[in-house]
C-alpha cells in the first residue's frame, strides 16, 4: 500500500512542480531584483514579463535573456522557483526555434566536420545551409 501511495505522491509532486508558474499573481516583486530588467527597462525581459509569458505558454527567446541568477526566487511571495521555470521554457524555445536546416547542419558538422555533409574532393554541395 505504501508503494501505491508513494507513486501517487511522486506524480502529484511532479505535476505541482511543473505547473508552479500558474500560481503566479503577477505582483512584480521579482522584477525589482532582476538585473536584466534594471538594465533594459523593458517588462518583457524582466522576471515578471517572462513569468507572464510562461503562464500563457508563450514560447519566446526572451527566456534566454535571463541570467538564471535566482534573485527573483528570493523576492517571490508565493515561493515559485522562477529560475527552474525559465530553464524549462528555454528547452521549449530551443525545440521551437531550431529549424530542420539547423539540425541537418549541426548533424553534418558533428559527423563530417562541415555543414554540407559528406563531400568528395572537388564536389559542390547539393544543399547549402545558412544560419
Amino acid at each position: 500500500m505504501n508503494e501505491i501511495y508513494q507513486e501517487h505522491q511522486d506524480k502529484e509532486n511532479k505535476e505541482n512542480k511543473e505547473s508552479q508558474i500558474k500560481k503566479c499573481i503577477n505582483c512584480g516583486m521579482c522584477r525589482k531584483s532582476c538585473e536584466v530588467y534594471n538594465i533594459l527597462l523593458d517588462e518583457k525581459f524582466g522576471s515578471r514579463g517572462r513569468a507572464v509569458l510562461a503562464k500563457k505558454e508563450i514560447i519566446d527567446k526572451t527566456f534566454y535573456y535571463c541570467t538564471l541568477c535566482g534573485r527573483c526566487n528570493i523576492d517571490c511571495p508565493i515561493g515559485i522557483d522562477l529560475k527552474e521555470e525559465f530553464k524549462r521554457f528555454r528547452v521549449k524555445v530551443k525545440d521551437k526555434l531550431t529549424t530542420k536546416s539547423n539540425r541537418t547542419m549541426i548533424e553534418n558538422i558533428r559527423k563530417y566536420g562541415n555543414p554540407f555533409g559528406e563531400l568528395k574532393e572537388g564536389e559542390i554541395p547539393k544543399e547549402l545551409f545558412c544560419c
